[in-house]
């Protein structure tokens, strides 16, 4: 850092090196619309000034799980040392200051503009380094992640420097040289209706004046006639160069005094400048490329803080191999849901009101058909899967129980979408291009997310279309979730694994409902994801019923506005 050395040789609280990052993911990518990661980031942005960089870090997926360990390390020992963390915070707004001197232009500032933005600059350098030091000092060996023992390392060789300890002993009075400069005096001739005609600067001050009140003889008697000053006598004249009186609400001596005030100034400043270049090569610019991690991170500590306050589970993730593609989670909930029930700010106990549910993708089963009444959570766990996989390949901890996974080069989702006139292959052969665009793509380390695909068109024509999908997706060996309404698609699980080869067993999930009357079919949901064979219904009924349109409740409607009784009505249909 002292040295300035570079990125290649800065810290890094993201990665094992800066030049481990891969190009982020385009922002238009589906999945970023389907999943919406818009609550997600309402608590991981601290500020509008971090949403691109935290952006550009959740599209930028890890895929070693080494990587991934280093930053669920971060993440642990902030949590360990709540001081740690609060330090963090102070050196970020430090950092923020930092930015704005060494951002601000020099090459048109006069000498007394360089010499106090740069002393500025180093005082926010020697500041931040100090803090950071300190910090890291007192976590001592209780700091597991290898990326704060190597900010430790780099920020103690920082404030070993030699060259740094000095402007650190040297620094306060070099800004007291510059700050005590508090106050100026102004000698003015006054003609003989007390009406100034000539000022000119007497002295520079360490101390500001005070406001005390004098009387006039007070202030006569403290006058020194003859005096002179520290810059020229500034004469009041008309336009052709004669003395002249000030006019009332003209200042004509007020900018060559100004100016005069500059050069005695800048005169002073001079021995600051020399002094200052002694330290040209301390730069603080290693420690602004931490400022977006920084932020990531007590953002990271922000969302934790909002799902323990409403009392929901929460882990840290264990990393497996790419090549073992599997996800294994326990009591996973939708983080969307829970941020809609509790937005950010407004945390309150959730407990009972979310179902969380385990998902199993391995050997046993790598693709999923998922069927179940309507509004019975389908697509809520559908996204809850992709939300997951996006904060474990993040480096975050999740909203569930216990989670082991693998991540994955590609994420890909496939939700249905609205009708858009303006499409001339109109919205099958939308969904069509997207599908065609995803195998495209993806590989058997992918993970893909369907919801309610293929049903813009008749149910016998997206069964065989979603049929030979599910086919594809068996010979690619790839974690999936077919969410549908296809209920017969699920039943045909065995069919599919049967016709076509592959390593990934296709396996039915149903949204679990318990029947509350027989006679009505009605059932109640229970958001609870299985395994088991589809309902072969979608409980429409009771979508009806809740929407007060079954026919019942319009029966009833119809016989209250007409005024009419059950067997008044019978005895008019007789």
């Amino acid at each position: 850092m002292a040295g300035d050395t570079g990125r290649e040789g800065a810290v890094s609280l993201l990665w094992p090196r800066r030049d481990d990052p891969p190009a982020p993911v385009p922002a238009a990518r589906w999945h970023t619309a389907d999943l919406n990661l818009d609550p997600l980031l309402s608590l991981l942005v601290l500020e509008p000034r971090w949403l691109r960089s935290t952006q550009d870090i959740l599209l930028q997926p890890l895929k070693d799980p080494a990587h991934i360990n280093w930053r669920l390390d971060v993440i642990e020992d902030l949590l360990n040392s709540p001081a740690l963390a609060a330090g963090l915070g102070s050196a970020l707004a430090i950092l923020q200051t930092l930015q704005e001197y060494m951002a601000r232009p020099q090459w048109n500032q006069d000498e007394l503009q360089k010499v106090t933005w740069r002393l500025g600059e180093l005082e926010s350098l020697v500041n931040c380094v100090t803090l950071l030091n300190d910090l890291l000092a007192e976590a001592g060996p209780a700091l597991r992640s290898e990326a704060l023992r190597a900010l430790r390392e780099q920020t103690a060789a920082f404030a070993a420097d030699p060259l740094f300890q000095d402007l650190q002993g040297e620094l306060p009075d070099l800004l007291e040289q510059i700050r005590s400069l508090r106050a100026i005096t102004i000698g003015i001739n006054l003609d003989g209706q007390l009406r100034p005609v000539e000022a000119t600067l007497l002295a520079v001050h360490q101390q500001p004046f005070r406001g005390d009140t004098l009387s006039l003889f007070q202030r006569l008697g403290g006058a020194r006639p003859g005096e002179k000053g520290i810059g020229p006598l500034h004469r009041a004249e008309d336009g052709e160069g004669r003395g002249a009186r000030l006019k009332e609400g003209d200042s004509p001596l007020l900018e060559p005094l100004f100016r005069d005030l500059n050069d005695v100034l800048n005169e002073i400043c001079r021995p600051l400048a020399a002094a200052l270049r002694r330290y040209t090569r301390m730069s603080g610019r290693d420690l602004l490329l931490l400022q977006p991690e920084i932020a990531f991170f007590l953002g990271a500590l922000r969302l934790i803080e909002h799902l323990r306050a409403c009392e929901l589970p929460l882990c840290r993730p264990q990393p497996a191999p790419a090549e073992a593609r599997v996800s294994a989670l326990r009591g996973l909930i939708n983080l969307n849901l829970a941020l809609q029930l509790a937005p950010a700010g407004q945390a309150r106990a959730l407990d009972g009101e979310i179902v969380g549910n385990d998902a199993d993708f391995g050997a046993a089963g790598r693709i999923y058909i998922l069927t179940g009444p309507n509004r019975g959570g389908k697509t809520t766990w559908t996204q809850a899967l992709g939300l997951a996989q996006v904060l474990f390949q993040a480096g975050l901890y999740l909203p569930a129980e216990a989670a082991r996974m693998s991540p994955v080069d590609g994420l890909f989702t496939h939700f249905a979408s609205a009708e858009n006139p303006q499409l001339a292959s109109g919205r099958l052969g939308e969904e069509a291009q997207r599908l065609a665009a995803i195998f495209g793509q993806a590989t058997r380390h992918s993970l893909l997310l369907f919801n309610e695909s293929l049903a813009s068109t008749s149910a016998g024509e997206s069964f065989w279309l979603a049929r030979d999908i599910l086919r594809a997706l068996r010979l690619l060996g790839a974690r999936s979730l077919f969410a549908t309404h296809l209920h017969e698609l699920a039943a045909d699980a065995d069919g599919i694994n049967a016709e076509t080869w592959g390593d990934s067993e296709v396996v039915s999930l149903v949204a679990q409902v318990r029947e509350v009357d027989d006679d009505c079919a009605m059932a109640q949901r229970t958001f609870r994801i299985v395994p088991g064979p589809p309902l072969g219904h979608s409980h429409a009924r009771e979508i009806a019923a809740h929407y007060g349109i079954s026919f019942e409740q319009l029966r009833a409607q119809l016989l209250a506005r007409n005024g009419l009784t059950p067997e008044a009505e019978r005895g008019e249909a007789g």
